[in-house]
């Protein structure tokens, strides 16, 4: 017997190689297969949602279809109706004659079971096509049309006729076109459900109408019967909400179905469409079952494709494995060249890292410098957007908010001026330095001034980079500088009025007193007219020089506690009596809870006294004239408004009305009245605020403090004048 010779076994690289073109060929396939199973579930996406959708349409479409039908039906029987509301009758109780007239909408054209007139009351007095008596004062559609319109009370079970009904009412006019009544039509249901079309799409597709309930109003064709039927299951919550839409549910027969639905706002009622979802789902199933007849062939063939691939690969992978032996003994051979320059790399990487620390550090400081300056720092782009800002910018502004990138001239609106706009262009433009001193800007709480230096930013190559802004305000300052000025404007003055008056008071009493002698001894009438001209204008030019004096050298104030509406009543009554208030209506606004104030009396009533001429003489023709006193919410202090309807303060002239003799009265006045009423009230610690429109009138506010701090009482009662 011949000795038999072992089959050569494969060496572990072989089957190595084939176990990874086993590994390989399942690998491609589900690679390749990968986008073609989600194009086919894409695609079955896409068409399933495209049945869907088309389902959809098709049970919307029947209930917009039969909306519109329900619309155009109830809108001509509301016109129907409409066309027997105008009666050639004086009342209600002549409608009886009129029965055959209205009896022809019932009797010709069959959409009403019956019609029911009631008086205003609500008591039934016709009633045609069914008996009908009672009371309907309580019902919605009675009430409505009682109004003068038209409504449509939906369907609902009648208790009167203990029947399902749809009401419709309008008033009823007589021949002056007065409301006599209400007309209600009941319109005949059977006629009404057979306007329901039903544009069919399956054997189980039904229509019908639910109330916002979801109770069954129309009979169905699966055998829903109206007002005992609900149209889903209890055990669900009804499906039938907001205005419309589409959804799957399960219906009065316990079955699951796809429903459209619109609701009828009118009549308020909602129009169903339903078909079971199985059926609806038919056409969904079966090109389901299409799609995947076409895709079975193409993954056969990419099973094919793969195996050939997964060879071919495995093939290639070790002609690589081969060359890869060979360069792996070259890599060994360079490797320590490699470590040396990866030893040199670290210590590059060390160095760098201590100079970005370092780089770090410095740019900590620099931020800390400037946020450490008192002027508000900006740093800008070429285009304006803010690249850095300081702590300073925040504060002075009030935003807690601000972020870099953000457009300076929307952040700051105030800023958002032509001048700085073009100091801003300028300086990107000449590389140079520009500045604003005193730039007036308004953020809503008054005028402030702020000044403004721009400065260039440029890099190692001399391009402009962006914008540094410095902010400072300077309001304060340009306030206790405006103040100086008034200060040293009043000063020169006070010392010009009191050199003029002691220069001209001594000659002008001398005057004065011969030409009252002269006056006293003329016996001719024509002269002692003139004499009386000439002594009234010495009489002008001493009251002028005493304003002087008064504003020149003001006395202290002798502060008493003062009844202000007392004071008032009593001024009032003084200057009632002189022509000028003649044809000024008087009106007294006086807070009965006001307090007692401290103060100087005969100060205070000079300057009641001067404001109440002003507002008097500024209405020559008569007006209103209203003082009113009020005490300030949450603060000590009071407020006097004198209001006139006169002829007002031109906006020119409206800053200088408190200025020494400045006046808009020609040769009537001296022009000191309301300066040196101003300063008798800031001798208070108050203040005087005047608001005026040409034409409209003006109204004078005066501010006082309750007590003096600080100030001595001359005395400690009550002081009324």
């Amino acid at each position: 017997m011949m000795p038999t010779t072992a089959a050569p076994q494969p060496s572990s690289a072989e089957q190595s190689y084939k176990k990874l073109t086993t590994r390989n060929t399942l690998l491609t396939l589900l690679l390749f297969i990968s986008p073609f199973l989600l194009l086919y579930l894409a695609v079955n996406h896409e068409m399933s949602s495209l049945i869907k959708d088309q389902i959809y349409n098709r049970l919307a479409d029947t209930v917009e279809e039969n909306s519109k039908t329900i619309t155009t039906f109830l809108q001509d029987r509301e016109m129907d109706l409409k066309a027997y509301s105008k009666l050639d009758v004086d009342s209600i109780a002549e409608i009886s004659k009129f029965q055959p007239f209205l009896e022809s909408p019932i009797r010709e054209k069959k959409w009403f079971d019956f019609l029911a007139v009631a008086d205003l009351e609500g008591n039934i007095v016709l009633s045609i096509n069914r008996k009908i008596e009672g009371n309907i004062a309580e019902r919605e559609y009675f009430k409505i049309s009682k109004q003068g319109k038209s409504f449509n009370a939906g369907i609902f079970h009648s208790d009167i006729l203990n029947q399902q009904v749809m009401i419709l009412s309008h008033p009823i006019y007589n021949r002056k076109n007065e409301i006599i009544g209400v007309a209600a039509a009941s319109l005949n249901l059977n006629n009404f459900y057979s306007l329901l079309f039903d544009l069919r799409i399956g054997s189980t597709s039904e229509l019908f109408i639910v109330n916002p309930e979801g109770l069954l109003l129309s009979p169905t064709k699966l055998g829903g019967e109206p007002f005992v039927t609900w149209g889903f299951d209890k055990k669900e919550r009804n499906p039938h909400t907001g205005s419309r839409g589409v959804i799957a549910h399960t219906d009065y027969r316990g079955q699951k179905v796809l429903c459209a639905y619109k609701r009828y706002a009118q009549a308020n009622f909602y129009l169903v469409s339903e078909i079971d979802l199985d059926e609806a789902l038919i056409p969904l199933r079966e090109v389901n079952r299409i799609i995947l007849t076409l895709f079975i062939p193409f993954f056969l063939l990419l099973a094919l494709l793969s195996a050939l691939y997964s060879r071919r690969t495995t093939s290639l992978l070790q002609k690589l494995t081969r060359n890869l032996q060979i360069a792996l003994e070259e890599a060994r051979s360079k490797k320590k060249e490699v470590d040396q320059i990866n030893v040199e790399l670290e210590n590059k990487v060390k160095e760098s890292e201590q100079l970005a620390q370092e780089l770090r550090l410095s740019e900590e400081y620099i931020y800390n410098l400037i946020d450490s300056l008192s002027l508000g720092v900006i740093a800008l782009d070429t285009s304006g957007k803010i690249a850095h800002y300081n702590k300073e910018v925040k504060e002075l502004f009030n935003l807690p908010k601000l972020e870099k990138g953000q457009d300076i001239f929307k952040v700051l609106p105030w800023l958002s001026d032509r001048e700085v706009e073009i100091t801003f262009e300028n300086t990107v433009i000449q590389a140079k330095r520009h500045q604003l001193e005193e730039k007036k800007i308004d953020r809503g709480r008054g005028d402030e001034y702020f000044n403004l230096s721009f400065f260039p930013l440029e890099n190692g190559a001399g391009n402009i980079l962006g914008v540094t802004v410095t902010i400072e305000n300077v309001t304060e300052r340009e306030r206790l500088r405006k103040q100086l000025a008034e200060y040293e404007k009043l000063s020169a003055l006070s010392q010009l009025a009191l050199g003029a008056a002691h220069e001209i008071n001594n000659p002008l009493l001398g005057i004065s007193s011969y030409l009252e002698i002269l006056r006293d001894e003329a016996t001719d009438p024509k002269n002692k007219e003139e004499i009386e001209v000439v002594l009234e204008n010495v009489y002008r030019i001493s009251e002028t020089i005493r304003g002087l004096l008064n504003f020149a050298r003001p006395t202290p104030p002798q502060f008493t506690k003062v009844n202000f509406n007392q004071l008032i009543e009593d001024t009032l009554s003084f200057l009632s009596h002189q022509p000028i208030f003649r044809k000024a209506k008087i009106q007294k606004i006086l807070s009965p809870s006001l307090p007692q104030i401290t103060a100087d009396l005969n100060q205070i009533r000079q300057v009641l006294t001067n404001m109440l001429i002003n507002a008097a003489q500024s209405m020559p023709n008569g007006g209103n004239l209203t003082v009113e006193t009020t005490k300030v919410k949450f603060k000590e202090e009071i407020q006097v408004d004198i209001r006139d309807t006169g002829v007002g303060i031109p906006p020119e002239n409206l800053k200088k009305i408190f200025d020494p003799f400045f006046t808009t009265k020609k040769s009537q006045g001296t022009g000191l009245g309301l300066s040196i009423s101003l300063s008798y009230i800031k001798n208070h610690s108050g203040d005087i605020f005047c608001r005026s429109q040409p034409g409209q009138g003006t109204t004078f506010s005066i501010i006082l403090p309750i007590r003096q701090k600080g100030r001595i009482l001359v005395k400690d009662e009550e002081v009324i004048s």
